[in-house]
């Protein structure tokens, strides 16, 4: 059986404190969670009904789904006092 590839880039938005889908191979996917692992969860569904809606020609297909996901973490290291 054929795959087919979807590579989605997620970022976090530190903010609104949520991870959100910044784009996709796959149009009309969008979505935010939490976490990233409640966003991964939702995936599987929202891909199956995009392609039954929109991408007919890839019923029958193993579906991959690549996650490229970024943040940004800030932190500070305290000074060592001098001995």
């Amino acid at each position: 059986m054929a795959e087919k590839l979807i590579v989605v880039r997620v970022a976090y938005d530190p903010e609104a404190q949520v991870w959100w889908i910044e784009s996709s191979d796959l149009s009309g996917l969008h979505a935010e969670g939490a976490t990233l692992e409640e966003l991964r969860d939702k995936l599987p569904g929202m891909i199956s009904d995009l392609i039954e809606d929109n991408e007919p020609s890839w019923r029958n297909h193993d579906i991959v789904v690549e996650i490229i996901a970024h943040g940004q973490l800030s932190t500070r290291v305290p000074a060592v006092a001098a001995a």
